[in-house]
């Protein structure tokens, strides 16, 4: 499952939310403040190289 990060605009806290895509575009409250003016970060992903047997 994918993470996403989410900044609140009130109090600056980032925060991740694991869910899938359909998870990403539900209203998210800031877990320090409460705020629901909340905003996607833009942040990098991560793979990891194949395992090899």
């Amino acid at each position: 499952m994918p993470v996403y990060e989410f900044k609140c605009a009130k109090c600056g806290e980032l925060f991740e939310v694991m869910g899938s895509y359909a998870e990403r575009e539900k209203e998210h409250a800031c877990p320090k403040c409460g705020s629901l003016e909340v905003k996607q970060a833009i942040s990098l992903f991560s793979a990891a190289p194949p395992r090899s047997f």
